[in-house]
């Protein structure tokens, strides 16, 4: 206790020097704490929209559907299945869908689409495809009338109560033909999928391609996305991996998570610089604080202190400079990241027109998890601690006689 009480003191004989010190920690974990919260809050908020504007976090489909997207690689669907999907716990919302191409025509107007055929009312609980109607109305649970995406509308100068014909091949490649009225037209954010998508109800979608009772793919949401891995596990033991592949929303989104990898690495290394040059900063204060200190070291050794109890003076006195700034440095930090995780910032202008053109809300939330802001409070730890390398060495090399000359 001594001890501590000696180190404790000795810091604040030279307040000046103390408070630049822990000021420059204090920005370090400061800045590092508000970016890693700004990029880990902006990524989820991407890889959320993603989740609920198609996929889900988990998808079902026949084992090899993912590789090959035919329609022959579909999988009965049936109530004994959903049954067992919803029984599995942490299961929030199911999707199913019978997705494939086909030759649209109107007038003199020909193009290739993307038929999605789903339940209407499951759907527009997990993408809010409603929200996207731009002209007429949404789907019906009954009924044949169908939704087609702006751009293809425009291609094929379309309006609501037009009906479209549709040629393509159904399933084991029986001919699918047939003519269907335009319920709705809607927008999506994305410039490919707005110019060839169309969706109609799945009982629909199935008699077109003669696949009744048959999907391509069973989106699921879940309760808490934390647990995924252990709900994967779940369901592959109840439904069989063999059978079907139970893929995760990373997996099915491979480019993205590169990207977004990519992006994380590049903060990470922006931190490690900032790191550097604070961890510079320090070492500098504490060359001159050691140095000034060199005739004390002396003195104090001479009167019988032990070079081994100094040396651990000087830790402690480094490691309290480091709380001091980390503290410091967090409990500022944590009330801007609570706040803007409530209140997301609001982006403007130009920057705001490309996240809407792209199907991404112009949000910018800080994300609060105890992850990134433990391993910062460790890194600068180990910073502080590092920098004590050079008091110690002077604490047990010191050389009385010399000392008091200085």
């Amino acid at each position: 206790m001594n001890d501590i009480r000696l180190a404790w003191r000795n810091i604040w004989r030279n307040k000046r020097r103390t408070l630049l010190t822990a000021a420059s920690i204090f920005l370090a974990i400061f800045l590092a704490l508000i970016v890693r919260s700004l990029q880990t809050g902006w990524f989820d908020h991407l890889i959320s929209i993603s989740i609920q504007s198609y996929t889900g976090h988990i998808q079902i489909h026949k084992k090899g559907y993912w590789d090959d997207r035919d329609i022959n690689n579909s999988m009965p669907f049936n109530d004994s299945l959903t049954a067992v999907i919803k029984a599995t716990n942490n299961v929030d919302k199911t999707v199913p869908r019978l997705e494939y191409f086909a030759l649209s025509s109107y007038g003199k107007q020909t193009k290739a689409v993307m038929i999605s055929g789903t339940n209407p009312v499951r759907e527009d609980a997990l993408t809010h495809l409603s929200r996207k109607v731009i002209k007429g109305r949404y789907l019906d649970s009954s009924g044949n009338g169908i939704l087609v995406s702006q751009g293809l509308a425009s291609f094929l100068d379309l309006t609501p109560g037009d009906t479209v014909v549709f040629l393509g091949q159904g399933y084991h490649g029986i001919s699918a033909a047939g003519k269907f009225p335009v319920a709705g037209i809607i927008h999506i954010p994305s410039p490919q999928l707005d110019n060839q998508m169309i969706y109609m109800n799945l009982t629909t979608a199935q008699y077109f391609f003669n696949a009744q009772d048959r999907i391509t793919s069973l989106s699921i949401t879940l309760v808490n996305p934390d647990e995924i891995n252990a709900t994967v596990a779940s369901l592959r033991s109840k439904i069989g991996g063999e059978k079907y592949e139970i893929m995760r929303w990373d997996e099915m989104m491979g480019e993205v998570m590169q990207a977004l990898k990519a992006k994380i690495g590049g903060g990470k290394i922006i931190i490690a610089i900032l790191y550097m040059i604070v961890g510079f900063g320090i070492f500098g204060t504490v060359v001159m604080m050691t140095t000034e200190r060199t005739k004390e070291f002396g003195v104090m050794v001479s009167v019988g202190m032990q070079k081994t109890r100094l040396a651990f003076i000087l830790v402690l006195e480094m490691i309290f400079i480091g709380l001091t700034g980390i503290l410091s440095g967090v409990v500022t930090a944590l009330p801007i990241m609570v706040y803007f995780h409530l209140y997301p910032i609001h982006l403007w202008g130009g920057m705001a027109q490309a996240f809407i053109s792209f199907g991404i809300e112009p949000l910018m939330p800080l994300a609060i998890k105890p992850g990134f802001i433990i391993s910062n409070i460790i890194s600068v730890l180990i910073i502080v601690l590092l920098t004590c390398i050079y008091p110690i060495r002077k604490a047990f090399t010191l050389r009385i006689v010399e000392s008091l000359h200085k």
